[in-house]
């Protein structure tokens, strides 16, 4: 594939992409109800190797837990 004037092979090339938990916390602010409605939608959702077609062979993903 050629755009921008250079090669571009995908199998050549590593995708490092990150990727975060959410978790409920049992502290004061968001119901509970509706940060484990919010953790369940993120958890569902399509995540960026998917959405932008990568190689799963070619992509490194770093994590992370965040509570709400």
């Amino acid at each position: 594939m050629e755009q921008c004037g250079g090669e571009f092979d995908m199998m050549h090339t590593s995708f490092f992409l990150s990727r975060q938990t959410l978790l409920a916390s049992d502290k004061p602010g968001m119901p509970i109800w509706r940060e484990k409605i919010f953790a369940w939608l993120l958890r569902n959702s399509a995540s960026a190797m998917d959405f932008f077609k990568l190689p799963t062979n070619r992509v490194v993903e770093l994590g992370s837990q965040v509570e709400i």
